[in-house]
């Protein structure tokens, strides 16, 4: 009996070309194959995406931890008293400002955009660097949230396959109250509410459209875009927003115009409401720091582990001691006493304490690294230091006839290199006499010179930055340069004291302040004391021994 035919499912015409039907059998096993492959890679992926928790969408990213040099947890920083909104506090304008510059089609997609997405993966394999990635605001809030900032193919699909978990766990309303509360806004403003109070002065709730359309355009460049930082590109920003909305129609023509027009309302940056209240001056510089050394996207992740070179032992031996000393000074209510204090290591420039005034919270000027101040009598030992480098010889409390042996331009130059040269007198004579500025940060790092073999560390106030995965974001590498030879620091100690351990007191001649300077071989501490409106300082010869003898205990 002759074996019965297979029955195929589809058959070709007999007047098909064979090579039509071998590309046919061909392309239907490839395209077999590669469903296969696909369906593997997305379980693979699922699985891999179900490892992440989705809570974490919901939570505050984690403070930055700032440590003292002994690992002693000093104070929280970014991510601390953010200001969260509910979804009922936002208003309309603001969403609709978002959804037309951050994601059109973000209320009917389900996270991931096909359209957006297939149009930048294929420039990205052409390109070959993954530069386009289509973003919606699901998938922004899911880069946010797991810090994933690698451009790798990789990391893009586990972020759609996360993204796609986000989008069926939370409403699409709850997705873009956590986007906002999380993403920064420049400025120091953690989440929209910080943004809204910071640059306008108002809640959420009540921004205009033209604020909205403001802080919606920041999102892209929050350094940038900043309206502190750059108002014209902030009103450029505005008005695209603004043109996008009524391109979509999420605004009639009359709101485009009168938003265009409108008075932004944003407050002057000095008059902020939001200011940050410091317990501690150091906290203050430290927080500066950090911002100068990591990206702002970084910060604003949280989870940051900020090592310190502070010595809180000794930062508190300091605030104690001020405590008894200074309460013997009567303070004028119109100009307030105040302090500056700075203790650093000479080798390394490591700032060990550090005091920017009589109280943080009241005064948060920090005076130690802000206030370049006359130094009087106080620069008589680089006159020294430049005299004994040129071969001359120096006398003792007498500037000019040591500085008539140098060249005014030459002893500039060696200012310069100590690093105190601010507001330098142009009457040689007067320069000799301490006719120059520094800030008390400057003033110790020059002094440290003639306990560090004529050497000038770089003053710093972090040693390292781990993210929350324990990588090293930053480490500091010690840098100095030398300022004199080794043996004229040398003479210089000896000329100043012949002891280990020198103070060294000085009533500065123009301006009614005090500085006192102490050193030893491993520290150099700098105390400057006065008004900020110049006036009278009673009985300073008695407290400039005080604190000598105070200071004698800080550098040890």
């Amino acid at each position: 009996m002759a074996a019965k035919a297979k029955k195929r499912f589809f058959r070709f015409p007999e007047w098909t070309p064979e090579w039509v039907k071998l590309m046919f059998r061909v392309g239907y096993r490839v395209g077999i194959l590669f469903l296969i492959l696909g369906l593997l890679l997305s379980l693979f992926y699922w699985i891999l995406a179900r490892q992440y928790d989705l809570d974490k969408v919901s939570e505050v990213p984690a403070s930055n931890i700032i440590y003292s040099d002994n690992q002693t947890e000093i104070a929280e920083l970014a991510g601390n008293g953010r200001r969260l909104v509910e979804t009922e506090e936002i208003n309309q304008l603001t969403i609709n400002a978002l959804i037309a510059r951050e994601d059109t089609n973000f209320f009917d997609h389900w996270g991931v955009d096909p359209r957006g997405l297939l149009r930048a993966t294929f420039k990205n394999i052409t390109s070959g660097d993954y530069k386009e990635g289509a973003s919606t605001i699901s998938m922004q809030l899911t880069k946010n949230t797991y810090n994933n900032k690698s451009k790798s193919m990789h990391r893009k699909l586990l972020e759609i396959f996360i993204t796609l978990r986000l989008e069926s766990r939370y409403e699409k309303d709850e997705i873009l109250t956590h986007y906002l509360n999380r993403i920064y806004f420049g400025s120091g403003c953690y989440g929209i509410e910080e943004a809204a109070q910071t640059y306008f002065g108002v809640t959420t709730k009540d921004l205009t459209l033209a604020q909205s359309a403001m802080i919606v355009g920041i999102i892209r460049g929050p350094h940038i875009f900043s309206p502190f930082n750059n108002l014209e590109k902030a009103m450029a920003q505005r008005d695209q927003v603004l043109d996008r909305m009524l391109h979509l129609k999420s605004i009639t023509e009359e709101q485009h115009d009168n938003a265009m027009t409108a008075d932004i309302g944003l407050i002057k940056k000095s008059e902020k409401k939001k200011q940050k209240k410091y317990t501690s001056y150091s906290v203050q510089a430290i927080e500066r720091h950090q911002e100068q050394i990591v990206d702002a996207t970084e910060i604003d992740q949280g989870g940051l582990k900020i090592e310190s070179t502070i010595d809180i032992q000794l930062l508190a031996k300091v605030n104690t001691d001020l405590k008894r000393i200074l309460p013997q000074i009567p303070a004028d209510s119109k100009t307030p006493l105040q302090v500056a204090v700075v203790v650093l290591e000479n080798e390394t420039g490591a700032i060990k304490a550090i005091v920017g005034g009589r109280d943080p919270v009241k005064y948060p000027y920090n005076r130690a690294l802000d206030s370049s101040l006359e130094l009087g009598s106080a620069y008589y030992p680089f006159l020294y230091l430049a005299a004994l480098e040129r071969g001359k010889l120096p006398i003792k409390n007498q500037p000019q006839v040591t500085g008539r042996q140098l060249d005014y331009n030459d002893m500039l130059a060696f200012s310069k290199r100590f690093g105190v040269y601010s507001n330098a007198n142009e009457d040689p004579a007067e320069l000799y006499r301490g006719g120059v500025s520094a800030t008390p940060l400057e003033l110790a790092t020059a002094y440290s010179i003639i306990r560090n073999d004529g050497k000038r560390a770089e003053s710093y106030l972090i040693e390292s930055i781990k993210d929350l995965e324990g990588k090293v974001l930053f480490q500091h590498q010690p840098y100095d340069v030398p300022a004199v030879k080794p043996g004229t620091a040398s003479s210089c100690r000896d000329l100043l004291h012949k002891a280990k351990s020198y103070s060294y007191n000085d009533i500065a001649y123009r301006y009614k302040h005090l500085w006192v300077i102490s050193s030893s071989d491993k520290h150099t501490a700098v105390f400057w004391l006065g008004h900020d409106l110049p006036a009278d300082i009673p009985n300073k010869e008695l407290l400039a021994e005080e604190l000598s003898k105070a200071m004698q205990e800080w550098v040890k």
